[in-house]
This record gives C-alpha cells, sequence and structure tokens, in this order.
C-alpha cells in the first residue's frame, strides 16, 4: 500500500512545485490532483502538450507518481444529452491523466433522481461509465467511481460498475462512517473488495476505523494507493498535519518510517 496526497482540500492554495516538496519531505509516494476546483497546481484541460510532459518530468525527477486526476463529471443526470456530455468531458481527462502519467481518473454517480427508478438510474450510470472506458482502454487508464453520494451505498455502486461490465471500470472506496455495522467496516468491505482500485481516507478521528480497513486490504494483498482527502485546517500548519497523517498512516499500515522536516 502507498500514500498518496489528494490536493483537495488541504493543498488546494499550494503549487505543483510546493506540493512535490512536502509531498517528498513527508513521505507520500505521489500526488492525486483535483481538477476544476481552482486549485493553484495547474494540472487542469488547458494545458498544453508540453506542459503536460513538464508536469510529468517533474513527478519523475522528483520520484513521485501522478496518482490520479480527479473530476467533477457525474452521470446520474435523466437527461442523456446531459451524461453524453459528461462522458465527453471525462474522455478529455483520460488524455490528461494519460498525458502527465496518471493511470486513473475519479468520477460519480452520484444522486438517485427522483424522476427515475434506481434501477433505470445504475444502468445509465453503468452505460456511461463504460462508454469512458472504451476509450480510455488504449491509454492505459482505469475510470473509477467514486463511492459518494447516494452512490455511496455499496449495492448502488457495484451494481453500476456491473452493469459497465468492463475490465478498466472499478471503484474508489470512500472512507465514510455510514459504512460501518457494528462498529465495523468488515461487512461493507466485503461486498466491494475485489473492485477497489483506489482509496481516500479523510481525517483521522471521525470515528472511521482506519487500522481495521488498513488490515483488510492488507490481507487482499491490496498494493494501491490511499489518498489524504483532508479538509482545510490552519493549527497546526498545513505541512505538519500532512506530517502526522503520514506517520500515522504508517504506524497503522505497519510500515516503518522517517519522517523529514517540513
Amino acid at each position: 500500500m502507498k500514500l498518496s496526497m489528494l490536493t483537495y482540500d488541504l493543498a488546494r492554495p499550494w503549487t505543483l512545485t510546493k506540493l512535490i516538496e512536502v509531498a517528498r519531505a513527508c513521505g507520500y509516494a505521489g500526488i492525486e490532483f483535483r481538477a476544476e476546483e481552482g486549485h493553484q497546481h495547474s494540472v487542469e484541460l488547458d494545458r498544453t502538450k508540453a506542459e503536460r510532459r513538464r508536469i510529468r518530468e517533474q513527478l519523475e525527477d522528483a520520484y513521485l507518481e501522478a496518482v490520479g486526476i480527479g473530476t467533477g463529471c457525474r452521470f446520474d443526470s435523466t437527461e442523456p444529452s446531459e451524461r453524453k456530455a459528461n462522458v465527453e468531458h471525462a474522455r478529455r481527462y483520460v488524455e490528461l491523466a494519460a498525458d502527465v502519467g496518471a493511470h486513473r481518473i475519479r468520477v460519480f454517480g452520484d444522486d438517485l433522481k427522483a424522476a427515475t427508478n434506481r434501477e433505470d438510474c445504475i444502468r445509465y450510470v453503468g452505460e456511461s461509465l463504460r462508454a469512458v472506458a472504451e476509450f480510455a482502454q488504449p491509454l492505459g487508464v482505469d475510470v473509477l467511481l467514486e463511492m459518494h453520494g447516494q452512490f455511496n451505498y455499496w449495492g448502488f455502486t457495484r451494481a453500476a460498475v456491473e452493469a459497465a461490465g468492463h475490465p478498466r471500470v472499478a471503484l474508489v472506496y470512500n472512507c465514510d462512517v455510514r459504512d460501518l455495522v457494528a462498529g465495523s467496516v468488515a461487512t461493507t468491505y466485503a461486498r466491494v473488495r475485489g473492485l477497489i482500485r483506489h482509496v481516500h481516507m479523510h481525517t483521522f478521528y471521525d470515528g472511521f476505523p482506519y487500522p481495521e480497513l488498513l488490515s483488510l486490504l492488507a490481507a487482499d494483498g491490496y498494493t494501491g494507493y490511499l489518498s489524504s482527502e483532508i479538509e482545510g485546517i490552519e493549527n497546526p500548519t498545513r505541512e505538519q498535519y500532512f506530517a502526522m497523517y503520514a506517520a500515522l498512516f504508517r504506524a497503522w499500515a505497519g510500515q516503518p518510517f522517517w519522517p523529514g522536516g517540513v
């Protein structure tokens, strides 16, 4: 398992150079970029081919991986034209991901609309995922549906991934206290364990059993990334928080860690 720094939300004001500096100092293995949110990293669709190549080179020179691109693309609209527009938008992010060396993008379900039934919504989310994945296949990019909104429920996300029926489609497991059954995440995890290709963690004091999740992932041989999706905080400093976050992650994952200074 590897820890990645997600730019949403604590690292929002940092440039790519600053992100690399902190990631290196704190022991992160890569950076996941949230796009479309006005972040200062500039890993966005309007980057030229030359700029995208330079982003990739900066990360490679720092021995960091571009872990993925977090998009706002969502496929829950009851309007076919709106879903089609989101599919086209997601395909552009697939190209951006491939250009900067990332192997995954994140998309949303996201909510079940009152104007349709659950089965229909799941079906057209699955169809949209497959349409993006068919484009992403030759570029080596995964299209990952996040367990988010009403699609946090494993029954909806799993059904949508299965409806997509494409090897490039899988899940981002989003650590959410709604998943707990009798204080444990094991029951929910078991429902999606074979579909998880990325994980979004949050603050380590919200009641989610991170040590248990890390044990479950380790037992399954998970070697992918877990990203630090942290809300804004100023005390301690942003840099200090990322350092403490990395130290706690490694302690819970049973990994050695010798932090640098920030």
